[in-house]
């Protein structure tokens, strides 16, 4: 064993491939309506990336790339580093996706370039934005999005009042943030056309980041792809 390393990082040996990660035992599971705490199970874990399913329409080779994706998460239950992995297979799931659904954008620019280089993850995501295949309105989760925004604003402001009296603490409650409509309006893909490229640009030439709270990034793509690829019409 290679004293280097924390045994967690090292290569599983035989007798413990199906014990949890030690640092799955870190996380609990936080009842919101009673407030009671549980320990996770692994239950959980894939409750919480089954919930993500694209469209009937999504082709067969993306669907398999996305859903090795899932399974990454799945099993970063015994192994805590599959999570970057996952992320960054989901993030790799959602430039292909983009890549099999704009061929002749692909081969169009293929053409600009002497050696024959492949628009990247900003350049086709840009290019679906431009061109209207995915949109802001489309987000079935905007409202929720619009939400978290209100939050995050109101916890922001309620730490600028504990600094400005110099007080210890303060209650805070979340049910008064107040959604905007400038929150509703938010061009959320303006957004997504910076974090998500230099996102997946960090793991792509190898990465420190270690981070479990990756279950936005499928969320994104779940969303994005589903827009790529509508669902059929009833009839059609």
């Amino acid at each position: 064993m290679n004293q280097k390393v924390d045994a967690s990082d090292q290569l599983r040996s035989v007798d413990c491939v199906y014990e949890p990660d030690p640092r799955t035992k870190m996380f609990v599971r936080l009842d919101i309506r009673t407030g009671d705490v549980y320990p996770r199970v692994l239950a959980d874990q894939y409750g919480a990336i089954a919930f993500f399913k694209l469209h009937e329409t999504v082709p067969s080779v993306v669907l398999v790339h996305f859903e090795t994706a899932k399974n990454l998460y799945l099993y970063a239950w015994f192994v805590y580093r599959f999570y970057p992995v996952a992320e960054q297979q989901a993030l790799a799931s959602l430039e292909f996706a983009l890549r099999e659904r704009l061929p002749d954008f692909v081969a169009a620019e293929k053409r600009k370039h002497r050696m024959g280089f492949e628009p990247g993850l900003k350049s086709l995501l840009g290019y679906a934005v431009k061109e209207g295949i995915v949109r802001n309105e489309k987000f079935s989760t905007r409202e929720r999005w619009a939400r978290k925004r209100a939050e995050s604003r109101y916890r922001f402001q309620k730490s600028e009042e504990m600094r400005n009296t110099n007080v210890d603490s303060l209650v805070i409650d979340e049910s008064e943030a107040v959604v905007t409509q400038e929150d509703l309006d938010c061009d959320w893909l303006n957004i997504f056309l910076e974090t998500i490229p230099s996102i997946r640009n960090d793991y792509a030439h190898g990465s420190r980041t270690l981070r479990n709270n990756v279950l936005h990034s499928f969320e994104l793509v779940t969303e994005i792809i589903n827009q790529l690829y509508p669902k059929a019409e009833i009839g059609a």
